[in-house]
Parts: structure tokens; C-alpha cells; sequence
């Protein structure tokens, strides 16, 4: 993988986030290590887009950043589907270690974001172009 395309995605999220980029390892999950919340998300969203040249909209990154609750293929009650999960599974590695893959909710999928896993989509979007 192109440590450089990783340094990006480092330095763009500590630029989001308002800190030094030495403060942002690639294993640091989004939101129980740096802090981040939904809103800081989007705008991070937007400046990785404005970094690497892509439109992420239609992306992996979609199991978060379009989570319809009402849509019964995203959720059966409080939890994401065996499908939505399949979806995030090949950026997300971190879903392999959920003790009960039928009860993660968004607000646990949003924890396992990586800094290395957002670079894994951007990484795998630049390979199709």
C-alpha cells in the first residue's frame, strides 16, 4: 500500500481534527482515540474528497455516511443487517473481532473507523480509476 497516500489521509485528519499530524498514528480508531464525531466526520468526508481527487459518495464509506434506520436491508430494529455489515467488512477489518455480529449498531461500526481503514477505501477507489 502507498505510504503516501496513507501520510494524506494522516495529515487530513489531523488538519479536520485541528491537531499535529504527529498526534495521528494510522491505527488511531476515528472516534475513541482522536475525539471525532459525526459532524467532524462529514467534514473530513469532504476534505478527503477535495484530497484525493474522488467523490466517496457511493463508496464503502456509504455504510456510514448514508445509514437510512427505516430501510429494512440497512437495519432490523436497533442493529445493522448481515448485508450492511458485508458491505463495511472489506475496509473494516475490525468486524471480524464483534462479539455478536448481529447486534452491532452505527454508533459501533463508527468505532472501528481507522485512519487506515478510511485509507484502505481511498486506496482501493484509486486502483479502479
Amino acid at each position: 500500500m502507498n505510504d503516501d497516500g496513507l501520510k494524506l489521509v494522516l495529515e487530513t485528519v489531523a488538519s479536520c481534527l485541528e491537531v499535529e499530524p504527529d498526534e495521528v498514528a494510522p491505527d488511531d480508531r476515528l472516534v475513541e482515540d482522536l475525539g471525532m464525531d459525526s459532524l467532524d466526520f462529514v467534514d473530513l468526508v469532504f476534505l478527503l474528497e477535495r484530497a484525493f481527487d474522488v467523490r466517496l459518495q457511493g463508496s464503502e464509506l456509504d455504510a456510514l455516511t448514508r445509514l437510512d434506520p427505516g430501510d429494512p436491508e440497512v437495519m432490523q430494529g436497533d442493529y445493522l443487517t448481515g448485508a450492511t455489515l458485508a458491505r463495511a467488512r472489506p475496509w473494516l477489518p475490525a468486524l471480524d473481532d464483534v462479539p455478536d455480529p448481529s447486534r452491532v449498531t452505527p454508533a459501533e461500526l463508527f468505532g472501528l473507523v481507522t485512519v487506515r481503514s478510511l485509507w484502505t477505501v481511498l486506496h482501493r477507489m484509486q486502483e479502479t480509476r
